[in-house]
């Protein structure tokens, strides 16, 4: 019996490179001294922490760069914790409801959860936030808990 030629065959298998906006990757988008922006894929949720005061420019810059995440990763729930932030200034609470909302609505988002301070004036404020962008589309709560702004932003379900 006779066998064809041998040949040998010498390959490099590298892995491709995987394509951007895979829900099972996390995603840092932003990561400042006043914000981050995480991506997180269990629970597929887009989860930001403010840690402190942010300039109107920061402000403005990191909202957009939330409605990217938003657009990229087809977020539905948004759990913003802001027990840590500052006052925001109203010209920005007012391109908040102007210029972010109809660009994050347009993108797919459905629910913003807030998780604020137990007490003063920021809370107040979020709710009095949470009021106003809700008749716009936008489902937005507040929540003294993580957890319990996370499993609302999923679900829609208290």
């Amino acid at each position: 019996m006779r066998l064809g030629p041998a040949y040998t065959l010498n390959m490099t298998v590298a892995r491709a490179a995987e394509p951007a906006g895979r829900p099972w990757d996390d995603e840092t988008y932003l990561d400042e001294k006043y914000l981050s922006i995480r991506w997180r894929s269990v629970p597929q949720i887009l989860y930001a922490e403010w840690k402190g005061f942010a300039t109107s420019s920061e402000f403005r810059a990191a909202l957009l760069t939330g409605v990217r995440a938003i657009r990229e990763r087809h977020v539905v729930g948004y759990v913003s914790d802001a027990r840590k932030a500052k006052v925001v200034l109203p010209e920005d609470e007012r391109w908040s409801r102007e210029v972010w909302l109809p660009q994050a609505v347009a993108a797919g988002l459905k629910r913003m959860a807030i998780v604020t301070a137990a007490a003063g004036l920021g809370k107040m404020a979020y709710e009095d936030a949470a009021t106003a962008m809700d008749s716009h589309g936008l489902s937005m709560r507040t929540f003294n808990s993580v957890a319990a702004a996370t499993t609302w932003a999923l679900t829609g379900l208290n």
